[in-house]
């Protein structure tokens, strides 16, 4: 998108949206709420460090002026584009016992439909905690 459309880029890290998150489903209950850009740009070297591409977790945009509301559509329209298109995809089949760590910052991940049994266990790690173990292991982080 930087390359093609380098305004909508633009567009897409400067502007913030809220993200919201309910569930309450048996005694999992949450309700977590982010602000930001969908692109994240470090400033001091502008590389891509995160990205936020989530339509349901995507609030109500009321964060932005109403004329750019139309804008930004059209540069998310873009970067679905590019995200989509198959030479920006990997797909891997996991076999059973297979675990697989994605780093959300990083990695957009998703799933097609599947037909059979299948069990997923999901976790999440804080990123300051993965960092600092990290380090604390001799890795690079």
């Amino acid at each position: 998108v930087l390359q093609k459309a380098p305004e909508e880029f633009e567009l897409l890290s400067k502007v913030p949206l809220k993200y919201e998150y309910i569930e309450n489903v048996g005694e999992c209950q949450n309700h977590m709420i982010g602000v930001g850009p969908v692109l994240n740009i470090y400033p001091w070297n502008k590389e891509l460090y995160m990205i936020r591409y989530n339509n349901y977790d995507r609030a109500v945009i009321n964060t932005i002026p109403y004329d750019v509301v139309h804008r930004w559509y059209t540069a998310h329209r873009t970067l679905t584009r590019e995200l989509r298109r198959p030479e920006n995809e990997f797909w891997v089949k996991l076999k059973p016992g297979k675990v697989l760590f994605i780093d959300n910052w990083r990695v957009l991940h998703g799933r097609e439909s599947f037909t059979g049994y299948r069990q997923l266990c999901g976790c999440y790690l804080t990123r300051d905690d993965v960092l600092n173990t990290a380090r604390l292991l001799g890795l690079q982080a």
